[in-house]
């Protein structure tokens, strides 16, 4: 799912009296928040979706893939998610379930193709 999937579905939530431009920015806002807060050193809960933190990764030895030869790769923070025990839950009852059948999508246009103008049976050169 892109974010226009996902602004296309709140839309769709939403009904009558929001426009997909609106719920594009409102998605963007909440992202923004989701990355300032955690950019920030703070951790945000949803009840019944998850947790967002950022952990701190520890500094290790790597080897470079071509020499072979040892690199020190230093410490880092990395945004993380945390899905609650609901969600977990949720998503582990869909898996079980039967897939819904594929959207059907209109068909495409006809093409205009063979060479004739419009309005004419003459073919241009």
């Amino acid at each position: 799912m892109t974010k226009a999937d996902l602004v296309e579905q709140v839309y769709e939530a939403i009904g009558p009296g929001v426009t997909k431009k609106d719920c594009a920015a409102i998605i963007d806002a909440f992202l923004n928040a989701v990355k300032q807060s955690l950019a920030g050193g703070e951790h945000i809960e949803i009840r019944g979706f998850g947790t967002f933190k950022v952990r701190r990764r520890k500094p290790r030895l790597a080897r470079n893939p071509r020499t072979g030869d040892p690199v020190q790769v230093p410490s880092r923070a990395v945004p993380v998610f945390k899905p609650s025990r609901l969600f977990k839950e949720e998503v582990a009852e869909a898996a079980d379930r039967p897939a819904p059948p594929p959207r059907e999508e209109p068909p495409p246009p006809p093409s205009w193709s063979g060479g004739a103008s419009w309005g004419t049976d003459e073919p241009t050169y």
